[in-house]
C-alpha cells in the first residue's frame, strides 16, 4: 500500500504528521509506505535527512480560482507521478482542492482529516451555512473521514454530513517520551513564564492574550510571555506589543522545531483560539508536565480538565483570562501540582502510540474493496 499525506506547509507536515508516519514505515515495511507531500520549507530537508519520501509541491492557502486549479494540479500531477493507492487530506485548502479532485477520481481511495470543523466561536451564521453546505456537497468524495473531536462528530450527524461507516474517531496525541517533563525542577524564585505556541493568525486569538497580559501588568509585572509561531499576523502582533508598552515582559521567540525545550522552559502553557481541534499546542505542554490555560471553546474543552489540569476561560474576557493568569503566579506550589495532574492527563488519553495503531489498521484496509472493509473493525470508530 503507497499512501500519501498532504499538509499545506512544511512546519504543520514536520509537527503533526512526520513523526507517525516515520514509525509506520517503520513497524510496516514492506507492506506500507507512507509518504509525505508539503510546499518546500526548510523542514523538507529534516524530512528527508531522516529516511521520510518528503515530496515538495505548491499549495495554495488561497481560495483565488487560479491558485486553486494551481495546487488541483500540483496534487493530482505528485497522485499519478507516486501511484499511490490511498490519499490522507489535512487542513483547510488541501482538503478542498483533494475532495474536488476526488470527485473524478474513483480509483483513489481518499481520506480526509479535518482537525477541528471550520467553525468557531465567531463564525457568522451565513459562513457557518455555507460552509455546512459545501461539506454536504462533498459528501460522497471520501471514504474515511477522521475526527479529533467527539463534538464534530456530533455535529456531523445532526447535519447529515457523513454516513456513520465514514466516520471514524482518531483523537490525537504526542510522543509521550520526546514530550516529557524536565529531569530537573527550574530554578525557584524565577518570574512565572507562560507560553503560547500558534500560527499568528486571526483564529488563535492574540489580540484576548495581549488585551489580558496588559490588564495583568498592571498588578504585577513579576512574569514573561513567550510567543512562538509562524504567519502573516506576526508583524501586526509584534506592532500591538510595543503600542501596548509590554515589550518587557512579552516576547516573539524565535521558531524552532524542538517544541519539547521550549515548553520545559515555561511554566504554564496557554492558547486563546476561537477554536480547534485537540490542539497539541495544550497536550504537549500537558504531556511536559505544564499546566495550560486556554479559551472555553470547541476543541480546547476536550482536551483538558477544568481545574484540574488547568483553567478554561470565557473567550470573550480578558480580565478573567488575566486573572487565571494571576493566580499561577500567585501559587507556584499549586502550578506545580497542576502539572504533575496534566502530564497524567497525558499519559491516559494523549499517546501517539494509539493513533499510529489505529491508522495502521484503516491504511491496510484501504486495499481492500469497500464493501469487504466494512466487515472489519478498525479499532478507532465511537
Amino acid at each position: 500500500m503507497k499512501i500519501l499525506e498532504v499538509c499545506t506547509v512544511s512546519s504543520s507536515a514536520y509537527a503533526l504528521v512526520f513523526q507517525r508516519a516515520h514509525a509506520l514505515n517503520q513497524r510496516h515495511a514492506g507492506r506500507m509506505q507512507v509518504d509525505l507531500l508539503c510546499s518546500d520549507g526548510p523542514e523538507v530537508a529534516l524530512m528527508q535527512e531522516k529516511g521520510m519520501q518528503a515530496l515538495v509541491e505548491t499549495l495554495h492557502r488561497s481560495l483565488n480560482p487560479l491558485q486553486l486549479a494551481r495546487s488541483a494540479w500540483n496534487l493530482r500531477r505528485a497522485i499519478k507521478r507516486g501511484g499511490y493507492d490511498a490519499v490522507h487530506l489535512h487542513f483547510g485548502i488541501p482538503g478542498l482542492v483533494g475532495r474536488f479532485l476526488a470527485l473524478f477520481d474513483q480509483q483513489t481511495v481518499w481520506i480526509y482529516q479535518s482537525h477541528g470543523y471550520s467553525i468557531a466561536e465567531n463564525t457568522s451564521p451565513l459562513a457557518r451555512w455555507v460552509y455546512l453546505l459545501i461539506e454536504k456537497a462533498l459528501k460522497k468524495t471520501v471514504r474515511y473521514s477522521l475526527f479529533q473531536l467527539h463534538g464534530d462528530m456530533e455535529l456531523a450527524r445532526q447535519h447529515k454530513l457523513l454516513s456513520e461507516e465514514q466516520m471514524v474517531y482518531l483523537g490525537n496525541g504526542v510522543d509521550l517520551q520526546r514530550f516529557a517533563p524536565a529531569s530537573e525542577e527550574r530554578d525557584a524564585g524565577h518570574p512565572t513564564v507562560f507560553g503560547m505556541v500558534a500560527r499568528f493568525e486571526p483564529i488563535k486569538n492574540h489580540a484576548l492574550l495581549l488585551d489580558a497580559v496588559e490588564l495583568l501588568a498592571k498588578q504585577t509585572r513579576d512574569f514573561k510571555v513567550k510567543l512562538i509561531g509562524q504567519g502573516h499576523l506576526k508583524a501586526q502582533v509584534q506592532a500591538l506589543i510595543q503600542q501596548k508598552g509590554l515589550a518587557d515582559v512579552v516576547e516573539i521567540a524565535e521558531y524552532s522545531n524542538d517544541m519539547p525545550e521550549f515548553y520545559r522552559s515555561i511554566d504554564v502553557g496557554m492558547l486563546t483560539s476561537f477554536a480547534e481541534g485537540i490542539p497539541r499546542a495544550l497536550i504537549e505542554p500537558m504531556a511536559c508536565g505544564k499546566p495550560v490555560i486556554c479559551t472555553d471553546v470547541k476543541g480546547s474543552r476536550e482536551a483538558i480538565i477544568d481545574q484540574q489540569t488547568g483553567f478554561k476561560s470565557p473567550i470573550g474576557s480578558a480580565a478573567e483570562l488575566a486573572q487565571h493568569m494571576l493566580w499561577f503566579i500567585q501559587h507556584p506550589q499549586q502550578c506545580q501540582q497542576m502539572g504533575n495532574a496534566a502530564r497524567e492527563h497525558a499519559l491516559q488519553h494523549f499517546a501517539e502510540e494509539r493513533i499510529i495503531n489505529a491508522l495502521g489498521k484503516l491504511y491496510l484496509s484501504c486495499g481492500e474493496p469497500l464493501h469487504q472493509e466494512k466487515t472489519h473493525d478498525l479499532h478507532c470508530r465511537h
